[in-house]
């Protein structure tokens, strides 16, 4: 009994000991009274934008909070905003506005008015601007190609994740100018009576739950209607003639692409290089054979931009020959 008794003693004064000692380090917050803490912002997210962030959380029956203060750069910039409440469960969006581009830690206090304020709530987001504009890319262009009497279509390569859409500009008959909006998901795009003037750009989301959208600046492409008419001597089953509208596309200042002879279906395509004698090298792209080579002279005219061209390639049962004139329409 004498040592049961000695051990509740000693753990009795041990706890005495602990509770004084408890006592000491809560007394240096209180020595001017009970500390008062008003509620805090919770649930507490930031939604990234174009030089700016917007903090949204909310307030649970914070029946004494008179005011929300924000605090970043090391607490060298705030803002106050004034709070009323309305609800039990209120939600509040904080707009801070003109940021520079980078991340941030932002300080999240309310308070009474009097004194007392909530403990801190810290939140990490991020302004946007030009550095990441300059990053962004169009989304790409496959190909261009004709769908009926002067339409145009735009075959598009798939969309980045964070893409919103795209746009193409572009100049109809009656001079008026067209603007097409290009959902994420489309493949194809239609420039309907086309004359001229392709220009795109695409849209993009710095982050999922972005409040601001970011564009690239407009891509111009060089995109002309030729009118083709030509032979294809198979070695088999003989000639047949074409006539249709082609699609031509600006590679570089001597440089078109367009489909080869009636064979764009099938993903032919070529490349015309015009030489300092306004003489043609043909050069096979898309699914065009890599034989093909010239059977005749290749030439353009620069006064009115036409083409004449002369080619072959060898496949089974023999060559395959043909001849095109390309007439510039637009």
């Amino acid at each position: 009994m004498k040592i049961v008794s000695f051990i509740s003693l000693a753990t009795i004064m041990l706890l005495l000991f602990a509770c004084e000692k408890m006592t000491d380090i809560h007394e240096q917050y209180i020595r001017n009274g009970e500390i008062i803490y008003t509620t805090k912002m919770d649930s507490v997210h930031t939604c990234a934008g174009n030089h700016r962030v917007l903090i949204s959380g909310i307030l649970k029956e914070a029946f004494a909070v008179k005011e929300i203060k924000v605090y970043w750069n090391d607490y060298t910039d705030s803002v106050i905003v004034s709070y009323t409440r309305e609800k039990d469960i209120d939600t509040v969006n904080i707009m801070i506005e003109n940021l520079a581009e980078k991340s941030y830690e932002f300080d999240i206090y309310t308070s009474d008015g009097e004194g007392h304020r909530s403990i801190k709530v810290a939140v990490f987001g991020t302004a946007y601007g030009e550095r990441y504009q300059a990053s962004l890319y169009q989304r790409t262009i496959n190909t261009f190609s004709m769908a009926g009497e002067d339409t145009i279509t735009i075959q598009w390569l798939p969309a980045d994740d964070l893409e919103t859409k795209s746009e193409v500009q572009y100049v109809d008959s009656s001079g008026a100018e067209i603007l097409l909006v290009v959902p994420v998901n489309a493949s194809k795009s239609y420039l309907a009576d086309f004359r001229q003037g392709i220009m795109y750009r695409s849209w993009y989301l710095p982050e999922e739950t972005a409040i601001d959208t970011f564009s690239t600046d407009w891509m111009t492409q060089e995109v002309y209607i030729y009118h083709s008419t030509g032979t294809f001597i198979h070695p088999l089953t003989g000639a047949r003639d074409f006539s249709m509208d082609k699609a031509v596309v600006r590679i570089d200042e001597n440089t078109v692409e367009t489909d080869y002879a009636d064979m764009g279906k099938y993903g032919y395509r070529m490349k015309l290089k015009v030489l300092e004698d306004n003489t043609v090298m043909v050069i096979p792209s898309g699914e065009s054979p890599a034989n093909l080579e010239p059977n005749g002279q290749n030439s353009y005219n620069p006064g009115n931009g036409a083409y004449v061209l002369n080619t072959k390639y060898n496949a089974t049962l023999g060559d395959r020959i043909v001849s095109e004139t390309l007439d510039k329409k637009y």
